[in-house]
């Protein structure tokens, strides 16, 4: 009932019972605070009955004291010991009078039962709904908004989304995609301002844009799953993950980058698989890619090893490259290779366009095999969805301890989006070859600018390198040489064309795949001006 209307009923009693009134109104801390000593008003009117000043005192019912046992015994026993009346809607009660104190522990006792049996309904009707697909509490995640209380995609929201984990997953900073967003004023979903590294670190890690989110009962502790709408394929959250934990195995390890370095994420070492650090010092010139196994291995080296000491101990990569013409040959090397291209040079505008070009062919009898993988993975998922059922069980029997239990939920989920993701990549086989795909998606964004790559900035460079290539490895070879293995993720190094008839160049012609790799000659730091660089492919 209303505080209101609980007041009004106070006040006609005591007019009855031709008494003075005071209201002590502690609005609705009843409902949420059960100790005395987290209700000011309720101590304050306490100390009243104590000292012999409250003689009737009316509630509405019992849960308006409390519905906490101790504190409706105290309230009792000092009520009885001060001669107290204490009245409610249904009556009063002289609590000093044994049968009126036991009636009043009787209907206390009822009521704390009755409370008791409302919330578990509200909890029990809370999870049943849950298990239903209603979202319950808060604002729903990015992406998304409610109909009828359940989720349903936000396509205006999933699209930038779907952007933020492609440009993490293609290895774009976050501190850039950040920028990316703000400047095209997409606001987070709270509104206070524009997105933080954080808030977009979360956003990655959010279940929900795969396809399900997990859901814990405060009281059993119980874990539902729940499927939710779609936002991403299992790939592409695969692929953020992985370079996820890359950048939190780097964080652990390294200081933040204070100065730009064009192939920084880019070149790895081929000794120990280490990614290259950059050094910059203007006033020490020092200005170099190294491999920073050296300083990560530090403290791991024993005091007493008689080779702490040796070159070389930790990772065979002993000489650094100089960073100004390590970035020039690598993007001249780059650029040379588009420029060789007969895939960027044909096959965009023919073959991968549609524009005359031809369409990949399965035979029958590899779209069977292609069917019959995907139902095998489809039992997969079903057999795993049974086993997180299962662990569940498990779980509220006491059957897995609780350290056990998120690892196997975890190890469960993560094969479940594994087995999804193997799906994803086989639908698109027979759709089409999916580097195909990423590469009509880079080039529509390229396309305008590769004709004027001389100016591009060293940002757009950036880009550019972490959209064409997957890694460069350095091999140290001597002293004074490193080879440069340039991996492209489309294999367009001395790809070409090869026509049907070359006198009838019209009859058509197929692409002819290249190499994915482009080896690169260069010369250690210092490096001998003798030497030329060479790019011997």
């Amino acid at each position: 009932m209303s505080l209101e209307f609980q007041r009004e009923l106070g006040i006609k009693r005591a007019q009855e019972l031709n008494f003075q009134s005071k209201i002590w109104n502690e609005g609705g801390k009843s409902s949420n605070h059960e100790e005395l000593d987290k209700r000011p008003i309720l101590s304050l009117l306490f100390n009243e009955i104590k000292r012999g000043a409250v003689k009737h005192l009316f509630v509405y019912d019992q849960s308006r004291l409390s519905r906490n046992d101790t504190v409706s015994s105290i309230f009792r026993i000092e009520c009885a010991k001060q001669g107290v009346t204490l009245y409610n809607k249904e009556g009063k009660y002289n609590l000093s009078d044994h049968n009126d104190h036991f009636m009043k522990q009787i209907l206390d006792a009822v009521g704390q039962f009755d409370n008791a049996q409302r919330a578990e309904r509200t909890r029990l009707g809370k999870l049943a709904r849950v298990r239903q697909g209603y979202w319950q509490g808060g604002p729903p995640p990015y992406g998304y908004e409610l109909k009828n209380r359940k989720l349903i995609i936000n396509e205006e929201e999933a699209k930038w989304v779907r952007l933020i984990f492609e440009r993490y997953a293609n290895k774009v900073p976050t501190l850039d995609i950040k920028i990316e967003l703000d400047r095209n004023g997409v606001e987070p979903r709270r509104k206070r301002g524009n997105w933080t590294m954080g808030s977009l670190q979360s956003l990655m890690r959010n279940t929900h844009y795969i396809g399900f989110y997990d859901f814990k009962d405060g009281k059993s502790e119980e874990e539902i799953r729940i499927d939710c709408p779609r936002i991403l394929t299992s790939e592409l959250w695969n692929r953020v993950k992985a370079t996820r934990d890359k950048h939190s195995e780097r964080r652990s390890s390294e200081n933040p980058t204070k100065h730009f370095y064009l192939l920084k994420h880019i070149l790895r070492c081929a000794h120990c698989g280490t990614w290259l650090s950059g050094i910059y010092s203007a006033t020490q010139t020092k200005n170099h890619y190294y491999c920073p196994k050296k300083e990560r291995e530090w403290t791991k080296r024993p005091i007493d090893a008689e080779d702490k000491w040796k070159r070389g101990r930790v990772c065979e990569m002993t000489r650094s490259l100089n960073i100004e013409p390590t970035d020039k040959l690598v993007w001249d090397a780059v650029l040379g290779a588009l420029e060789k291209s007969s895939l960027m040079k044909e096959s965009i505008r023919k073959e991968i366009t549609g524009a005359g070009g031809q369409k990949l062919q399965v035979s029958a009898k590899e779209a069977k095999a292609r069917d019959g993988k995907i139902k095998q993975f489809q039992k997969l998922i079903a057999k795993l969805d049974d086993s997180l059922v299962e662990l569940e069980t498990d779980r509220l029997m006491g059957n897995v301890t609780p350290a056990q239990y998120p690892k196997i939920k975890a190890k469960i989920t993560d094969e479940k989006i594994n087995a999804e993701a193997e799906i994803e990549q086989i639908q698109q086989l027979i759709s089409g070859a999916e580097q195909q795909k990423n590469w009509i998606d880079w080039v529509g964004k390229f396309q305008n600018k590769i004709d004027n790559y001389r100016n591009f900035t060293p940002e757009q460079k950036k880009e550019l390198l972490q959209g064409l290539l997957t890694t460069i490895d350095v091999h140290l070879i001597d002293k004074q040489t490193h080879w440069l293995e340039i991996n492209f993720k489309v294999p367009l190094v001395g790809d070409q064309l090869v026509y049907k008839d070359i006198a009838q160049k019209s009859k058509g012609y197929t692409v002819k795949e290249g190499g994915s790799a482009l080896m690169i000659e260069m010369a250690s730091r210092p490096y001998s001006k003798k030497k030329p660089y060479a790019i011997t492919s």
